[in-house]
């Protein structure tokens, strides 16, 4: 089931790249770095050494950091990212894979900065950890957000909820703020 998916992730990928790019002449790749905030319910055990103090859906919060590749025209963007969660305060962790592909709903310019709302979504694969849990399925979800581009960057300000398919973990909502260094 895992090759199968990874095997999807990878045409889905490499697929919605080629359509990005191939939709305008105009299109252009980027590569990025976003950090935010994610609210993350997943289970942990609220006292290791108790086994009855298991938490299916333990809300935790921290920081998310993640590394961007992808291309993207005057409509569409399509995106490949690597991010990852890690709070050793609350015993959670995860590492996602994800391709998004946002539409983007306007484009209007003021002082020289171009403005571009969007609306995406995602899919993906992720591994979520705490002590003595261990376990790694398909990730899914939408995004909303706002661009703000100037000549050779992208300051993008986005809301991203996702659902894990797994067992032990349930729900994820971030808030992410990312630059994109267009080439």
């Amino acid at each position: 089931m895992k090759k199968i998916i990874v095997s999807t992730l990878s045409v889905i990928s490499l697929a919605s790249m080629l359509q990005a790019e191939s939709l305008s002449d105009g299109s252009i790749g980027f590569i990025g770095i976003e950090v935010g905030n994610t609210q993350l319910k997943g289970a942990r055990y609220m006292n290791i050494y108790d086994g009855d103090t298991y938490n299916a859906f333990y809300e935790g919060s921290g920081v998310d950091i993640g590394l961007k590749l992808g291309a993207q025209n005057e409509e569409w963007r399509t995106t490949l990212a690597l991010n990852y969660y890690d709070n050793e305060d609350e015993d959670q962790n995860y590492e996602k894979a994800s391709i998004m592909i946002d539409y983007f709903l306007a484009n209007s310019e003021t002082s020289g900065m171009n403005i571009k709302p969007y609306i995406g979504v995602n899919i993906g694969y992720m591994g979520y950890e705490a002590t003595f849990i261990d376990e790694s399925d398909l990730v899914y979800g939408g995004q909303v957000g706002i661009v703000l581009n100037t000549a050779m960057i992208d300051f993008d300000l986005s809301y991203r909820y996702s659902l894990f398919n797994g067992e032990q973990a349930d729900t994820m909502g971030t808030i992410m703020f990312g630059a994109n260094y267009l080439f």
